[in-house]
């Protein structure tokens, strides 16, 4: 089997809620805990297959997942490009940015946070971007959740595509 193998959970609405090894995703459906939705095409044995997509069968997410914004949180929402020159960096050539400087009592927010390379993160120094005339790329937001952020740079399955929605994936 590959390493890259594995199962899209939902919950009882059919909402992403986990990204799980297949051998755990074929105990919950064989001890009726889930059903198949989709299936892998790599075989378990001769009778089964590995578990693509499944449905617990009583389990409904009453709150949203909240994410804080975390410096790997803030670089995955802005998909590693500094918001200010748009160019895309490793993450170890980028910073995060306070929008409106932490010494002005800027908050460490998702609104406030923006990733940030070096080069512009000097340039714009102590001042809000207006001061600096540099401008924004994106206005800066609290991403939705997505079991995706737990597998970064995992290539999704084609049946997993119109449970995740096309804008996650």
């Amino acid at each position: 089997m590959e390493d890259t193998l594995f199962t899209l959970k939902l919950d009882a609405a059919w909402q992403p809620i986990d990204i799980i090894d297949p051998f755990k995703a074929f105990s919950m459906v064989y001890t009726g805990r889930a059903r198949v939705v989709e299936n892998h095409s790599q075989q378990l044995n001769a009778l089964f297959y590995f578990p693509s997509v499944i449905i617990v069968n009583s389990y409904i997410r009453k709150r949203p997942v909240i994410m804080s914004p975390t410096r790997a949180n803030i670089y995955w929402r802005d998909d590693y490009k500094c918001q200010y020159c748009k160019q895309q960096f490793s993450d170890s050539h980028l910073t995060l940015d306070h929008v409106k400087p932490k010494s002005r009592g800027g908050e460490k927010s998702w609104t406030n946070l923006v990733t940030c390379c070096t080069k512009c993160n000097q340039k714009k120094a102590n001042n809000t971007p207006e001061e600096a005339k540099m401008k924004l790329f994106k206005k800066p937001i609290a991403p939705r959740f997505s079991v995706l952020r737990k597998k970064p740079g995992l290539e999704i399955p084609t049946s997993w595509k119109i449970y995740i929605g096309e804008k996650n994936v």
